[in-house]
């Protein structure tokens, strides 16, 4: 991809996510996004198929934000997949929960799509290194069980959680959805609850304001 493409696809990918923070995912249309940037829709189409994938991006750019972040700050997390998931998953639900914006954003796509197909390779990736980790063996019809067995409590919960139906912390809940695997695995509560109370002081003793969701 030429210099001069690759600006036109980050600048309407910049746009897309302003008016996904400032209109939501149900208001935020691909005319809306040409229109913002000032491009034919057929443009917006030819980077960005549909809005899902613009989510995906969104989605995978602030996971890989956050890993790099702690690469360079806290490197020694990742001796341990199930620890260095949980302090990640802890600075991107804080962000996200956090902001009413962010929130709504995250609950539209929530509704409207699957997380599964956002997320599945990132998540399939970092189970794995579950399974590697912990020397176990599974196969891999039981491992996608498991995966698709994860996403669909998680949303459930979070859908429940959203409702006002299931009342926790953000950390309470971040510890509920990383240690559901863990226990679908078989490994043992008490190093599960160990590693996850772990994450939680991490997390709070980091400094992570600079990372944004959208904007």
């Amino acid at each position: 991809m030429t210099i001069a493409k690759r600006n036109k696809k980050e600048r309407i990918y910049q746009n897309a996510k302003e008016l996904l923070y400032k209109d939501g995912f149900n208001k935020t249309t691909i005319k809306k996004i040409a229109e913002a940037s000032d491009v034919p829709i057929s443009l917006v189409h030819y980077y960005f198929n549909k809005k899902e994938e613009i989510i995906r991006s969104i989605y995978i750019d602030f996971l890989n934000n956050i890993e790099f972040f702690l690469y360079r700050n806290k490197p020694e997390i990742y001796s341990n997949s199930i620890l260095s998931h949980a302090v990640t998953s802890r600075i991107y639900y804080d962000i996200i929960l956090k902001d009413e914006n962010n929130r709504r954003v995250y609950l539209e796509v929530l509704h409207n799509s699957s997380n599964y197909r956002i997320l599945s390779k990132y998540m399939n990736k970092m189970y794995h290194k579950y399974v590697e980790d912990n020397h176990l063996v599974l196969s891999d019809e039981l491992f996608k069980a498991y995966v698709l067995m994860d996403f669909g409590a998680r949303r459930e919960l979070l859908l429940q959680y959203f409702d006002g139906q299931v009342d926790l912390s953000i950390m309470d809940l971040v510890s509920t959805l990383n240690g559901m695997l863990p226990r679908l695995l078989k490994l043992n509560q008490h190093f599960i609850d160990s590693l996850l109370l772990d994450s939680i002081s991490i997390a709070e003793s980091m400094d992570y304001k600079q990372l944004r969701f959208l904007v």
